[in-house]
């Protein structure tokens, strides 16, 4: 009869705290003093071909990746801070050959970027600033060699931003405590809780989870237990298991491992920001004739202001729903320059300067739904009315953008999935890169896939 009751009584306690899993998930903070990673990786591969029929034919290839990538978080009452920086460089060779002719073409690419967001909390106010900057250039030659000259192409990009912003309220990611709900769960489920844990104590779990996963340990087996024994370590303390046996450690692996973990926000928050930016490209094609040549500069200058909130509301452990609208005036100015050589000298000249103003409110809606740790659907709805000036062209246009997708898990080797897409826009226009209008379209689309990894 003890039993019985007992049972009973973890039974309620159980429902009411899954009851109140959205006030669990928005409680939750996630909070980390630093998180460092750090990534390399390099990649090279080669071939060579050999044809023989009425003439010979020769080709052989080589090309190589290099690149890194870097990334910093820091989460406190005080500061939310996020940086990354990333670097990747590309290199190939081909030449092909045959009785009549022998071509060869090299090319070459690297490309640098870095952004940084610093949010500083004064109560449930924050002040932030952000900058963020990227930069390509890409190299290719191309020759004949029964031809005296090469055919040689440049392109050089780069851009550079600056935010400046005011607010009121946070967006907490608690991806964390999602998890650790559903680890609570499965270990009801699989009768093999021994006590039931407190709200507080849930919210514990949640952190024992980030802790484990934000602890940085180079050799990744040894990551893998740091984790497990964390959150092992907590339950034990906790005395909320019944035994620690296969069973247990398979959950609790399945959970912390496997699980298909999109960011989860939940929280409010009211903005007010403003953005300058530039951009550039410069373009140099060098013709195989050794006389002709184009050369193409575009320099563009946007200053943003925005103005806005966003809600992120995790219903329960299934459901979430996040919204928002923001109205934003922008001010585009371009100017394009196009120049066309022949022996060095100017032949042609087209300079271009254009201005776009715009005033845009912007809304979004989205309702995402996760049934299990593997699966996920989610329905997205942001239309955008405005009005805008390109030179003396006025006048209003209108988008909506409509989605949804499904990852659906089969097996660990096997997923299924599937997106829907339904576009609307009526003079909408391009703003970098010649601002222009566009033609007013409706377009559907549908994908379905099939992911198995063997």
């Amino acid at each position: 009869m003890k039993k019985v009751l007992l049972l009973v009584a973890m039974s309620a306690l159980s429902t009411i705290v899954f009851a109140q899993q959205d006030s669990l998930l928005k409680s939750f903070k996630y909070r980390i003093n630093k998180l460092r990673a750090v990534q390399l990786y390099a990649n090279g591969n080669s071939q060579f071909n050999r044809t023989d029929f009425s003439n010979v034919q020769k080709s052989s290839s080589a090309s190589g990746i290099l690149g890194g990538s870097y990334f910093y978080t820091k989460s406190t009452d005080k500061i939310l801070l996020t940086s990354s920086a990333n670097f990747n460089g590309n290199f190939s060779r081909a030449t092909s050959n045959n009785t009549q002719a022998i071509y060869r073409s090299t090319s070459f690419s690297v490309a640098p970027g870095f952004n940084i967001l610093n949010k500083w909390f004064f109560g449930k106010n924050f002040f932030e600033v952000g900058t963020e900057a990227s930069g390509n250039f890409y190299k290719y030659r191309s020759s004949n060699l029964t031809l005296p000259n090469p055919s040689i192409s440049r392109q050089g990009q780069y851009s550079t931003a600056l935010t400046v912003g005011i607010g009121k309220g946070r967006l907490e990611d608690v991806t964390d405590m999602q998890n650790a709900l559903w680890l609570y769960k499965e270990f009801g489920n699989e009768h093999q809780l021994s006590g039931v844990l407190s709200a507080q104590e849930l919210i514990g779990l949640g952190q024992a989870i980030t802790k484990g996963k934000n602890t940085r340990v180079l050799d990744s087996r040894i990551s893998t237990k740091f984790l497990l024994a964390t959150v092992d370590h907590y339950l034990q303390q906790k005395g909320a298991i019944k035994k620690s046996d296969i069973d247990y450690f398979s959950n609790l692996n399945d959970i912390l491992f496997f699980a298909f973990n999109n960011t989860r926000l939940s929280g409010t928050e009211l903005f007010l920001r403003a953005t300058p930016s530039i951009a550039g490209q410069q373009n140099d094609n060098k013709q195989s004739d050794g006389i002709t040549e184009n050369k193409e500069k575009l320099n563009a200058q946007t200053f943003t202001i925005s103005t806005g909130f966003q809600k992120y509301i995790p219903t329960n452990l299934i459901h979430q729903n996040n919204f928002g609208a923001s109205v934003k005036l922008a001010i585009f100015k371009n100017k394009n320059l196009n120049q066309a050589f022949i022996n060095n000298v100017i032949s042609t000249e087209t300079n271009t300067n254009q201005q776009v103003k715009q005033a845009a409110l912007i809304l979004f809606y989205q309702h995402a739904i996760y049934p299990n740790t593997r699966t996920n659907i989610t329905f997205n709805f942001q239309p955008e009315v405005g009005y805008r000036e390109l030179d003396s062209d006025k006048r209003g246009y209108q988008k909506v953008d409509l989605s949804a997708s499904l990852n659906y898990f089969i097996s660990y080797n096997t997923r299924f999935t599937c997106g829907l897409n339904a576009n609307y826009q009526k003079n909408e226009f391009r703003v970098l890169n010649s601002p222009s209008n566009l033609s007013n379209a409706f377009q559907l689309s549908a994908n379905f896939g099939l992911s198995v990894n063997l």
